[in-house]
């Protein structure tokens, strides 16, 4: 690409309650093969105690901005309302930019007439020690490919669009608190926009290593689901709602897990059951009135 055509990138980053993570997300972004003077990075405090110091200094234009609405959408919508730059590029205080992720990911992206979308891979990394809980959900994975190429959106772990592209679409529903990024992109989806999957525009990320923050995960998740079809969100898309695999399919799935132990096997099968569970009685808790928590 000529030096002269290079288009610049606004990195929006927001965070809640993660310096460690955000830390290394900017690290990360240290390290990438697209021209530092052409990347600006935005990261957004939504309202994190106490509030978000960054002293370091970065090769990069960063800017910090607080956002006290709840929810990482009005956090990424405060970020890019706020860009300078050609093209945005979403990911998460948790992850960590491959270096040729923006690169890769703006290179999919396609000329300004192109109304297209770009979501990239996001890979697992295995922590040590790995516990039963991680085990489980790097089986099961992040599933980014699969949700791009047969659903439709692309976790906003890993998006990229043209800032242009992101105003005509509009900004992210704020009243989700998860599945924000399906109903985006499934907007986008029905205003022309057609999204696809870059597997070399990688960052990674650490799955989670405890039940009770994969619970809370599995809430939200369910949550999020609900709110876009109580409130007719979901648009053509409802089908595209329900889990990859039924209980049925997961347990045949981790049953034939290759490389595993009969005691692993029972372990990611009792974490399973007890996601499974706490799913329902969060439904259950949604439809009789209460609010969804901000996990």
């Amino acid at each position: 690409m000529d030096k002269a055509t290079i288009p610049s990138i606004s990195v929006i980053i927001p965070v809640f309650n993660d310096p460690e993570g955000i830390k290394a997300c900017l690290d990360g972004l240290k390290n990438q093969t697209w021209p530092m003077q052409s990347v600006e990075v935005i990261v957004v405090d939504n309202d994190s105690r106490p509030a978000l110091r960054l002293q370091q200094e970065y090769p990069f234009d960063l800017r910090v901005l607080r956002c006290s609405t709840p929810g990482s959408y009005a956090a990424r919508n405060k970020g890019a309302q706020n860009a300078c730059c050609d093209i945005l590029a979403f990911t998460d205080a948790d992850c960590i930019p491959a270096p040729k992720w923006l690169e890769n990911g703006a290179g999919a992206l396609g000329g300004d007439s192109a109304k297209s979308l770009v979501g990239g891979e996001v890979a697992l990394l295995t922590p040590e020690p790995i516990t039963a809980t991680a085990r489980y959900q790097l089986l099961t994975g992040f599933q980014q490919a699969a949700n791009i190429l047969d659903k439709e959106f692309s976790a906003t772990a890993n998006l990229f669009c043209l800032r242009e592209h992101y105003s005509a679409i509009g900004p992210f529903e704020e009243e989700l608190l998860s599945g924000g990024d399906r109903e985006w992109c499934w907007r986008a989806n029905r205003r022309g926009y057609q999204i696809k999957y870059a597997g070399d525009a990688i960052v990674h990320t650490t799955p989670r290593t405890t039940l009770s923050s994969a619970v809370r995960q599995a809430r939200r998740v369910a949550a999020g689901r609900l709110h876009l079809k109580n409130n007719h969100l979901s648009f053509s898309h409802e089908s595209q709602l329900e889990p990859h695999r039924t209980s049925l399919e997961s347990v045949v799935w981790i049953l034939k897990g290759s490389g595993l132990s009969i005691r692993q096997r029972i372990q990611i099968l009792s974490i399973a059951f007890i996601i499974k569970l706490a799913t329902v009685i969060e439904l259950v808790r949604l439809r009789l009135g209460s609010n969804p928590e901000r996990r």
